[in-house]
């Protein structure tokens, strides 16, 4: 493919913007709305965002990871903590997240510091796991489970393409 060819892929966005004024005072509010609306549209794995990272040396590194949670402290997902992104996450907590709706024609970044759970909620969230999946993460030790909470509740910020 050549470049006038991927610039022709470009799509005109025909929804109305997004208007400050239209925003709950509470960014997590309409972070919720929105994903009820994604959820609603049907679209594929709603919960998908991309993580973003950076290493030790500054070298940005960005994945898709699934949204387990949400609450006041901040969107929760799983890794472990002995991957990469595990790695860069404890040497540089801060991070970035990316939930890119096209179909709706929507997408919510958020920048915050990744924590760890404690070992009651990584067991917990464990536990939820099927079966073959669990005895799977048993005999591997790169895939052992842990729960990082991005606290984002005062820098989501959500952006609506025009």
């Amino acid at each position: 493919m050549d470049e006038r060819e991927l610039a022709e892929l470009r799509r005109e966005y025909a929804a109305e913007g997004l208007c400050e004024e239209d925003l709950p005072g509470d960014p997590l509010a309409m972070f919720r709305r929105w994903m009820h609306d994604a959820v609603t549209a049907g679209l594929h794995e709603p919960n998908a965002m991309v993580v973003a990272t950076v290493s030790a040396s500054g070298a940005p590194a960005s994945r898709m990871v699934l949204l387990k949670g949400l609450d006041e402290g901040g969107f929760c997902f799983y890794t472990n903590y002995r991957s990469r992104k595990g790695a860069e996450l404890a040497a540089r907590p801060q991070c970035a997240l990316l939930f890119p709706w096209h179909p709706l024609q929507r997408q919510v970044r958020i920048e915050g510091t990744a924590t760890r759970m404690t070992p009651e909620e990584n067991q917990a969230y464990f536990d939820t796991r099927p079966r073959g999946s669990r005895i799977g993460a048993w005999a591997s030790a790169r895939t052992r489970e842990t729960k990082l909470k991005t606290v984002t509740a005062k820098t989501a910020t959500i952006d609506r393409r025009k």
